[in-house]
């Protein structure tokens, strides 16, 4: 892993970036000016900028997102979620193969009515279960009996949110990716969407046209979702520090461990020319 302090000494070797947005671009709240910079850098030398999130909503919600905070359409090239990568797989795939009565684990009204479910309420009743962000204040407790009945009807999960965990303005709160674990490591079948999963990169590489995977940099603050995404498809990886990590991971052995697991290419303490 190589240390940098500017971005610009990384953009000569790469047509593509592909970049986190929340701990990259954002806080959720506001826009990280320094990493707006590096986008309008990017886009004077003619680059491809690809923004990725883990949101469960489709895409066209994070595009909304981005504007509302201040980052312009005209600054990337394409944004994908890991909710509209849900979304396509459901029509596509889990309706046929299972049935489309899902069993909501605390799934908001938006969520459903976005996804268009047909919910039962009943597990014995449903073909697979959803579950997608967390209200805050919800603890795993929260969801021991949804899993249990998950778990009792042999359903699969589906998880449009695989983040363990979001900084949320310097406070970390649950996500679907820790209640999908769980009900891994139960023996449950789950299908998640998103980084650090194949599929979301799959629709990169065909909607851009990407040959070779040696121009293609990402940039993320996660180990776990943006730079293990990185490292299975075979791109370079940037990993900035002062992202989700910053406040979870203060053992350096358990970051040490991680890194060994998730090697990056390189880092920097934040997005930055």
């Amino acid at each position: 892993m190589k240390n940098i302090s500017s971005f610009k000494d990384l953009v000569d070797d790469y047509e593509y970036f592909l970049f986190d947005q929340w701990g990259v671009l954002h806080n959720g709240h506001k826009k990280f000016e320094k990493a707006e910079k590096c986008l309008e850098f990017l886009k004077e030398r003619s680059k491809k900028v690809v923004l990725i999130s883990n949101s469960s909503l489709p895409s066209k919600f994070s595009i909304s997102n981005l504007k509302r905070i201040g980052i312009s359409e005209s600054l990337y090239t394409y944004c994908i979620t890991s909710g509209q990568i849900a979304l396509d797989n459901l029509k596509k795939d889990i309706y046929k193969k299972y049935g489309n009565k899902c069993f909501p684990l605390r799934l908001p009204k938006e969520k459903i009515k976005y996804f268009n479910l047909d919910i039962e309420k009943n597990a014995s009743k449903a073909n697979f279960g959803m579950i997608a962000d967390i209200e805050k204040g919800l603890t795993i407790l929260d969801f021991s009996n949804l899993l249990d009945s998950l778990m009792k009807n042999n359903l699969p999960l589906l998880c449009s949110n695989p983040d363990y965990l979001v900084d949320d303005d310097n406070r970390l709160s649950m996500c679907g990716g820790t209640i999908a674990q769980i009900y891994e490591d139960m023996g449950g079948k789950v299908y998640r969407y998103g980084k650090p999963y194949e599929p979301i990169y799959l629709n990169i590489e065909k909607k851009m046209k990407i040959k070779h995977k040696k121009k293609v940099l990402v940039i993320g603050d996660s180990l776990w979702h943006d730079i293990c995404g990185g490292l299975k498809m075979g791109y370079d990886r940037l990993w900035i520090k002062k992202g989700i990590h910053k406040t979870q991971l203060k053992n350096n052995n358990e970051l040490k461990a991680l890194l060994e697991q998730y090697p990056p290419t390189f880092a920097q303490n934040e997005l930055k020319l």
